[in-house]
């Protein structure tokens, strides 16, 4: 029909979640003859503010009552901290008409827990706060769940905006989250986790935080095959170091290993590194960024499912912590990753890096072993399978 002439151009796709975009198209298809956007908008006359509020008046959107239903049962038992979790997935992945309607019906709920955590923060368990300031943190916290996907609340232009500023940190939210954690409880993991460590994981552990103690700036490697209890490491690592208030960077190189680490995240996204690594000499991070900062402070560096990145990644992220520490110290672009202690793990007998059409030598020379960085390596050995041995006996 095209080229009938029947037709002007082609009409492009658009994904719910595009926002005015999205409803744009939608009054596009439904609207005959517009010849401006203010046309598109009128409906029975009346000009409205956005083309979601024209959808609205036409009738093309459905209302949101399974999700004030689904936010008023999930508010009988979930704190506010799951809430709000729950609230930005239904802004980010579901069609929400009307969402201030839905943030002014149930920010209750979404802020439940907003004075308890304030009274730990200030260590005053007479804190009390008024309806506004709740309201006003409350949406801080929901900028901070929609920002570590992608999004942030002025993606909303229907919700109420916030004023709340963390005071200590200068307002960096990455170094504020890894202070947010509860360290009593942290310390009461600690010392049962400390326990249960077997000979290899307890020698391992030791020699860890005596060089991050130390300040030696080490590289390490657990190397352990499955079930040697590699994770169980990282994890009495990060309750011991954050229940002492240091700042510990947890990443894998996968996402579902990352979501193993208590406040894991994966290599690419904590160090923006790029995908093609092959023209990059450093990450996209510069010394005016907060990451650049979380990275500056940090105290140890986890680094799970090494094995499986291309050298070429452990190198960019050595260059770059090089550049960024030498603001601290002017030896640290001597030194490798520039002084930082840095802890990585994985089992080279499992997944190798991905090399598309790559044969057996390809694969192996874009392994770990293959970079200049190897032979600074300090390698720590699991030898006990834990999986094993609790599988015998329960037989």
């Amino acid at each position: 029909m095209r080229k009938r002439g029947f037709a002007i151009g082609r009409m492009y796709y658009a994904h719910p979640t595009s926002n005015e975009c999205y409803y744009l198209r939608m009054l596009l298809n439904c609207v005959k003859g517009a010849t401006s956007y203010e046309h598109l908008r009128i409906v029975d006359g009346r000009e409205h503010y956005t083309f979601k509020d024209a959808c609205i008046a036409m009738g093309l959107l459905a209302d949101d009552n399974e999700w004030h239903q689904a936010l008023e049962e999930a508010g009988v038992w979930a704190l506010g901290r799951q809430l709000r979790d729950m609230f930005a997935s239904m802004l980010m992945f579901c069609e929400v008409t009307n969402s201030r309607q839905l943030w002014d019906a149930h920010w209750e709920f979404l802020s439940n827990d907003i004075e308890a955590m304030t009274r730990c923060e200030r260590v005053d368990p007479t804190v009390t706060l008024s309806k506004d300031v709740l309201k006003d943190r409350a949406l801080y916290e929901i900028d901070q769940v929609l920002m570590h996907n992608g999004h942030r609340l002025e993606d909303f232009p229907t919700l109420p905006k916030f004023n709340y500023i963390p005071s200590i940190h200068g307002g960096n939210r990455l170094v504020e989250e890894k202070f947010a954690y509860d360290r009593h409880s942290l310390t009461i993991d600690v010392d049962n986790a400390e326990d249960r460590l077997n000979g290899d994981q307890h020698n391992a552990y030791e020699i860890i935080l005596n060089a991050m103690t130390n300040k030696e700036g080490k590289l390490l490697f657990v190397y352990g095959s499955g079930g040697t209890g590699k994770t169980f490491v990282w994890t009495t690592l990060l309750s011991h170091l954050r229940g002492q208030g240091k700042i510990v960077i947890a990443v894998a190189s996968s996402g579902i290993a990352s979501l193993l680490l208590l406040g894991g995240r994966t290599a690419h996204s904590r160090f923006k590194i790029s995908i093609d690594l092959h023209d990059e000499l450093t990450c996209n991070i510069t010394q005016q960024m907060k990451v650049a900062e979380l990275v500056c402070k940090a105290d140890l560096i986890i680094w799970d499912e090494a094995p499986m990145m291309h050298h070429q990644a452990f190198e960019v992220v050595d260059r770059t912590l090089r550049d960024l520490m030498q603001l601290d110290d002017a030896q640290a672009t001597e030194k490798i990753f520039g002084g930082k202690t840095v802890l990585l793990g994985g089992d080279f007998r499992q997944i190798l890096p991905v090399v598309p059409k790559g044969g057996r030598k390809d694969i192996v020379n874009a392994s770990l072993p293959r970079s200049h960085l190897w032979q600074h390596v300090t390698i720590l050995r699991l030898h006990i399978n834990m999986r094993v041995m609790a599988t015998n006996s329960e037989e």
